[in-house]
């Protein structure tokens, strides 16, 4: 006699329930702003990392976040999703692939290739080390490919500070 076969669970729906509340309504009680597409590059990294906040504080997966992204696009910045979506998958779209695509539309190259330059030269100089890491961090955002691992980008802090103050210190080992 042939025994039954188990079935494979359906697919984790877009807007699961936390409780007894969908993703969608947590996310709205968080306030994040809307998002119009008409914005300076700048305006447009605030929003995407106060809804980057939002997210990981919720502790979203891929498609949620994607969900709840697009959710907040209004007037220009809707018209340019709706074309995106004609050329995309959605269901399998990743966070960091909307990022991309985000940053391709709302940061001009000549823009992102200035904010990487400003990371790669970046030097403590005249700011405070809490001032500097701010910065650092500011502007790492545009350049991950330049410090790919944490390990990398704590070693690139450290020699940056260090290359800017060699003339302060000195170094001495017995």
């Amino acid at each position: 006699m042939a025994q039954p076969q188990p079935q494979t669970p359906p697919p984790t729906p877009l807007l699961v329930t936390y409780g007894f509340k969908p993703v969608y309504e947590r996310f709205r009680k968080q306030a994040p702003q809307n998002f119009e597409g008409k914005a300076h590059p700048i305006v447009a990294n605030d929003w995407l990392r106060s809804v980057e906040a939002i997210f990981d504080h919720m502790e979203l997966n891929d498609r949620q976040r994607v969900s709840c992204a697009v959710y907040l696009l209004k007037m220009e910045a809707r018209i340019w999703w709706d074309v995106i979506k004609q050329t995309r998958d959605l269901n399998t779209m990743t966070w960091v692939e909307f990022v991309q695509t985000f940053n391709k539309k709302y940061y001009r190259a000549a823009m992102l290739a200035t904010k990487v330059d400003e990371f790669v030269t970046l030097v403590q100089g005249n700011l405070s080390v809490i001032d500097y890491a701010q910065k650092f961090d500011r502007l790492e955002k545009f350049s991950p490919e330049v410090v790919p691992t944490e390990t990398l980008r704590v070693q690139r802090f450290v020699r940056c500070n260090a290359l800017d103050n060699q003339d302060r210190y000195t170094v001495s080992f017995k």
